[in-house]
């Protein structure tokens, strides 16, 4: 649980993203002070008007400069021109307001940058991670709490900025004309820091239950939804709809108990700044009536002095209230953004760097040297040693659970061995550029997940420039003429969400056709016919040999499948047993061993 300490290291691990625009926190300090010197101006029209003008008071050498008139000025011209530069002075409102719009856009695009680098790390973090992280979790850490940024910028930057030059100001205004508002002002200051000390405790903990809480009703939405084929089929409804009123009750109950805490730390803030005012509207008001001396003009502590001085003490007064009230709200805020960073400062065991070598076509094969690898447990794989030659179709056969799926990701860089090699061409494939080797593969995965967009955009994902042409003969690769052509749109047609509207084989073929269409000269297939009847199974790997033979030089499929069917038709089948492997068919290479111990 953050403490007040780390409310402020906040601002040093969100400075990355304010540093691209610090200059213009300069500028919007700059922009506040013509703002001071207006305010002094106006605080200082206040004794002219009501003293000068309405009671025949002498002008001081300041006040007859300011208005350009003579100190023995009458107090008609005094009026005329006080008038002028009151209206003068109304310049005020639209610079307090371009800079409120300067830090509202600064506050944004800082925002904004923050969210899209966020976006752009969880997209790095290993699948070890997202396997880990609860997505509705994620989704809120995401959307709600990362949005805490601005807030916490705008309370420990932006609003000192913006309020500190005008409160200390005043305060030395209040020095100038009254010790007993100044020293009121000062006592006001020590109040606020000692209720601020109090109430961030309990706030904290209070905020951190709520947005927890909220987290997990968020949650219950996501994973329902995901799920509403399930829910309907088994009859669920009933249950869940009681389930997550007891969560968003919990949520509910939470916020209320964070928000009455805040609630009362506003209304305590507000009644010393209230005492503070009364207090001050007594002093000033006896040094009135004793005639008292302004604590550094040489005037009287006129009736003027007075409502200047009780106008500069509520506008302190009422800021140092302002950044009390901000350091209440920031509890909440500093919570979400630390819930933000605490899953960025996740590191997943399993960490895929990338290399600096950029990958090349592969002219022989990809190999398998001896790997091992295990999920934080028993070992998944072990001694695994096999090759799939260019120009060649291989099979990976073994029953469900076997590790096949784990052999693909592994050839992905989902992961990296734990033990052993994988080698292209001879060569470790963790040499190599990431993204760059990663191009080199076309991949169908046992879950072909789809987006909710088209049926063209998700089979050119993997390739966004591909032609019609490419794409029409993906299609037909895939044996997905016939669908196409019933379909209302063709290829525009829209999938649902996550394709929900496809049956299993379709979303199947869907997944083979974008990897056809990646044309990358490595095809990784899992499962890519378990849910094909044997004539669609047929005709999908007859189209996947002749891909492999279009470019025999420069192409290699490997097919992971539980389907006796489907292995017999590779031209090399390794099968994955509990002892050494053995060999179904094609030229002898090392065997291969593997001790499952996890669902692949």
């Amino acid at each position: 649980m953050l403490h007040s300490s780390d409310v402020f290291s906040l601002l040093s691990r969100v400075w990355p993203f304010v540093r691209p625009y610090k200059r213009h926190l300069l500028y919007l300090f700059i922009a506040m002070l013509p703002g001071l010197v207006l305010g002094l101006a106006g605080l200082t029209l206040i004794r002219v008007f009501f003293d000068v003008i309405g009671q025949g008071h002498s002008m001081t050498r300041y006040e007859a400069l300011m208005l350009h008139v003579p100190l023995t000025a009458g107090r008609e011209l005094v009026l005329w021109r006080a008038c002028i530069a009151a209206s003068v002075l109304l310049v005020a409102i639209p610079i307090f307001a371009l800079t409120f719009g300067y830090a509202v856009w600064l506050l944004q695009r800082i925002s904004n940058l923050f969210r899209v680098s966020l976006y752009s790390r969880l997209q790095e973090l290993s699948l070890h991670f997202h396997s880990e992280e609860k997505i509705g979790d994620a989704i809120f850490r995401m959307f709600q709490d990362s949005a805490a940024v601005g807030q916490v910028l705008d309370g420990l930057v932006i609003q000192p900025i913006r309020l500190l030059p005008l409160a200390a100001g005043t305060l030395i205004f209040l020095l100038v004309m009254s010790y007993p508002m100044a020293l009121i002002a000062f006592a006001i200051v020590p109040l606020n820091l000692l209720l601020a000390w109090g109430f961030a405790g309990p706030m904290r903990r209070q905020f951190l239950r709520a947005r927890q809480t909220s987290a997990i009703a968020t949650t219950r939405i996501e994973e329902t939804l995901a799920a509403i084929r399930a829910v309907k089929a088994f009859g669920g409804e009933e249950a869940e709809k009681l389930t997550y009123a007891r969560e968003n009750w919990e949520s509910f109950v939470a916020a209320r108990r964070a928000r009455l805490l805040l609630a009362t730390y506003l209304v305590l803030t507000n009644t010393v700044r209230g005492l503070g005012y009364a207090g001050a509207l007594y002093f000033g008001a006896r040094e009135v009536l004793a005639g008292g001396r302004a604590t550094l003009m040489h005037t009287g502590f006129s009736l003027g002095l007075f409502q200047a001085s009780l106008s500069a003490f509520s506008a302190m007064s009422g800021r140092t209230r302002a950044l009390v009230n901000l350091w209440g709200s920031l509890q909440d805020v500093a919570i979400a953004l630390g819930r933000v960073f605490e899953m960025l400062n996740k590191r997943p065991e399993s960490h895929v760097a990338s290399g600096q070598v950029i990958a090349p076509a592969p002219h022989r094969s990809l190999t398998f040297e001896d790997v091992g690898f295990s999920y934080d447990g028993p070992p998944v794989l072990s001694n695994i040693s096999f090759e799939a030659r260019v120009g060649e179709l291989t099979a990976i056969a073994g029953a469900s659970g076997c590790g096949k799926s784990t052999l693909i990701a592994l050839a992905l860089r989902f992961f990296d061995p734990n033990s052993g090699r994988i080698l292209l061409d001879g060569r470790d494939v963790r040499d190599f550029d990431l993204p760059s080797y990663r191009a080199l593969l076309g991949t169908g995965l046992q879950e072909n997940l789809l987006f909710t967009a088209t049926l063209r955009d998700n089979l050119t994902y993997g390739r966004p420039t591909a032609t019609s042409d490419e794409v029409e003969r993906a299609v037909t690769l895939a044996g997905l003429s016939e669908f196409v052509r019933a379909l209302p749109a063709g290829l525009d047609t829209m999938l649902g969400e996550k394709g929900a509207r496809l049956s299993t084989g379709q979303a199947q073929r869907i997944g083979l056709a974008r990897a056809f269409l990646r044309d990358a000269p490595i095809l990784l297939l899992d499962e890519p016919t378990s849910a094909l009847d044997s004539a669609t199974e047929d005709r999908v790997i007859r189209q996947v040999r002749a891909w492999v033979n279009e470019h025999p030089q420069r192409r290699l499929a490997l097919i992971a499948t539980h389907r006796e069917s489907t292995a017999a038709r590779a031209d090399h089948t390794y099968r994955i047993t509990a002892g050494p492997i053995v060999r179904a068919h094609g030229s002898t290479f090392k065997p291969l061993l593997a001790r499952e111990a996890h669902n692949g």
